[in-house]
């Protein structure tokens, strides 16, 4: 009797990698974004800041 193949082979090595690569992309640019938001956030807040001393200081 012929030996049988396995249903479901194992990835390729360099698939792996590539699988691999664009997880640790998409968690980069994730935490890039969430930094980029947080930022914005922090600049409008210190905007919305200086806006209010401004005229404050103006005497």
């Amino acid at each position: 009797m012929a030996a049988r193949k396995k249903s479901t082979p194992e990835q390729p090595n360099w698939l792996k990698r590539v699988i691999t690569t664009f997880t640790r992309v998409r968690r980069t640019m994730r935490n890039l974004t969430d930094a980029t938001d947080y930022a914005t956030k922090l600049l409008q807040k210190l905007q919305a800041a200086w806006e209010e001393w401004i005229p404050a200081t103006a005497h």
